[in-house]
Parts: structure tokens; C-alpha cells; sequence
């Protein structure tokens, strides 16, 4: 496997923030090195952690303290998503090692969540301190549908992944997508509102796109692509919060499972996803079926879906 290596396009343009964050990137290649690709010498490897744990939060503070000098206009919504790192993510990922006692599972886990966690992150939070990125934007207005798509889905995806997305309309269950992989990503607010997302994705792109967002030549899946995908996932849903005038980090990951194919065409014929929206990246396309399994906050922010969209 290769390195998770430090990508230009990771740069904000802020010296202090752009070195702490190779410098994270190169703790986390550390740890992999060490107990992921060797299996060996692990108490290096959870001293790894440990530091990576106390750098990240030094260096939360430090961009804090940064975005608080220059005024940021979305400090406050930056700081929500420092702290439920700080103080949910980190916490349990901690809480899972220790009862695995370091297990390699574990420790993938680990890697996948923090990677994913900060390419995300940085692409589309960070960047958007200087007005790079894609946070800066003002809310969306509902009444335009592709405004609502380029702004949720097509522009933090572009940001991430590095490559022109095209938004092509209603996904059936008719489209053909080869060799999809059916992953569920099911989420929840301290209310008791729930949504349900599914991406549908060849697997070749869905290894290509973690490779890309990696940096990694991926030839199979595994723990890394997997929780490093959800991430990213979870970094759309408070991009869509957030845009449609929502409380931002109101939705938390449940659960996230890949579906067999028998599986995803069950739910849909049991109840048919709300909203199911069709890309296409290169030559290649995938779709995103939402669901709100309880009426969410997220409703009115995807009005713009046609009334056939339930088609399959």
C-alpha cells in the first residue's frame, strides 16, 4: 500500500494551519507503517495515537485562535465541528481500542476515520477560511433545484474528490451501475428524527475515489475505505445542514453497512427512498437514495426533487 501523503491541494494558504495539517497526515502514516502494514510494535503505535490525539486538539486550538483574529464569519459553526471531534469521535474511537487492546481492525478503523475526517474537513471547512473552499457560500434558496444539487452534493464532492461531477436527474433501480456496491449510512438527532442515505457505487470508482481522497492505491475494501467514506458522508450531511438553515452537526452517524444487492432491493420495494438523485464522474455514475425514516429537519432543504423520484 501507499503512503497517505500530503497533497497540494490540501494547502489553505495559511502557514501555521498547513503544516499542522501534513503534520497530522504524517502521524497517521506513522501508525499505519508501524501495526497496519508490519503488525508490530505496538507500543509505538499507541503512543502514535496518543500524540496524534493531543497535536490535533493543539492544533483545533491554534486554527480557532487563527479564525478568531481575522473576524471568520462561521467560526462558531468551525468550532461545532472541532468539538464533536474533540469531544465525541476522539472519545469513542479511544473507547473502542482500549477493548480491543489495539486490535489491527481497530487501529484501520482509527486511520479511516481520522483521514477521512480531515481531507474532508480541510477541503471543504478549512479552505473556506480564506474563501477557497466550499463553506462560504450563504444558504441556498429551496425554490431552485440545481442551485440546492451544485450546493450540497455536486460542489463539496468536486472539492474532495478532485474531479468534475455532473448531476443527471432521478436514479431507478433500472439504472444500470456494474458490479455497485450498496452502502447505507443511517442517521440520527438527539430528537429522534432519522435519515437514511445510500450511496450506489461501482466498486472500481468507489476504490478509485478512496484512492483519489487517500492518495492510496486501493485494490480491494477494507476498514480504511470504508470508515474513511463515512466521513466524508457525514461531512455532506452538515454541508446540507448548514445550507438549509439547519442547526449544523444536528445529524450523528448511527450505523454505516455495506447492503448486499437482495438487501437495498428490499428496502425499495418495502418503501421506495424518497429521494433517489443520479451523478455521473468521468464515465462512470453512482446515485445517492435519501430517506427520511421520520420527518427531519432536512425536508424542506430537498424540496427541489421531482415527483417522480420515488420511480424505480
Amino acid at each position: 500500500m501507499r503512503q497517505i501523503q500530503w497533497q497540494d491541494r490540501f494547502n489553505i494558504g495559511v502557514e501555521v494551519i498547513d503544516q499542522a495539517h501534513c503534520r497530522l497526515f504524517a502521524i497517521v502514516q506513522k501508525i499505519m507503517d508501524l501495526y497496519v502494514e508490519r503488525h508490530e510494535d505496538k507500543f509505538a503505535c499507541v503512543e502514535g495515537i496518543k500524540y496524534f490525539k493531543a497535536y490535533a486538539l493543539k492544533h483545533f486550538a491554534e486554527e480557532e485562535a487563527y479564525m478568531r483574529k481575522i473576524g471568520y464569519p462561521r467560526y462558531l459553526a468551525h468550532k461545532k465541528i472541532h468539538d464533536r471531534m474533540k469531544f465525541e469521535t476522539l472519545p469513542e474511537l479511544d473507547r473502542l481500542l482500549h477493548e480491543s487492546d489495539y486490535s489491527t481492525e481497530m487501529v484501520q478503523r482509527f486511520i479511516g476515520v481520522c483521514t477521512g475526517w480531515l481531507t474532508g474537513h480541510i477541503l471543504i471547512e478549512d479552505r473556506a477560511i480564506l474563501g477557497a473552499g466550499a463553506g462560504e457560500t450563504a444558504p441556498v434558496q429551496h425554490d431552485d433545484e440545481w442551485s440546492v444539487i451544485q450546493a450540497m452534493i455536486v460542489s463539496p464532492l468536486q472539492e474532495i474528490l478532485g474531479c468534475s461531477i455532473q448531476y443527471i436527474g432521478t436514479y431507478s433501480t433500472k439504472d444500470e451501475i456494474a458490479n455497485a456496491q450498496y452502502y447505507e449510512l443511517c442517521y440520527a438527532t438527539r430528537e429522534g428524527k432519522r435519515l437514511r442515505v445510500i450511496v450506489v457505487m461501482g466498486e472500481a470508482m468507489l476504490l478509485h475515489a478512496a484512492g483519489i481522497l487517500l492518495d492510496i492505491d486501493f485494490y480491494e475494501m477494507n476498514d480504511i475505505v470504508c470508515f474513511a467514506m463515512q466521513e466524508i458522508a457525514q461531512n455532506l450531511i452538515q454541508r446540507a445542514e448548514s445550507k438549509s438553515g439547519g442547526q449544523l452537526d444536528e445529524y450523528q452517524l448511527e450505523t454505516g453497512r455495506f447492503l448486499k444487492h437482495e438487501e437495498f432491493m428490499e428496502l425499495f420495494r418495502e418503501r421506495p427512498a424518497q429521494y433517489s438523485l443520479l451523478f455521473q464522474a468521468g464515465q462512470e455514475c453512482f446515485a445517492l437514495c435519501m430517506d427520511q425514516i421520520l420527518e427531519s429537519g432536512l425536508s424542506s432543504a430537498w424540496s427541489f426533487a421531482a415527483p417522480g423520484a420515488n420511480a424505480q
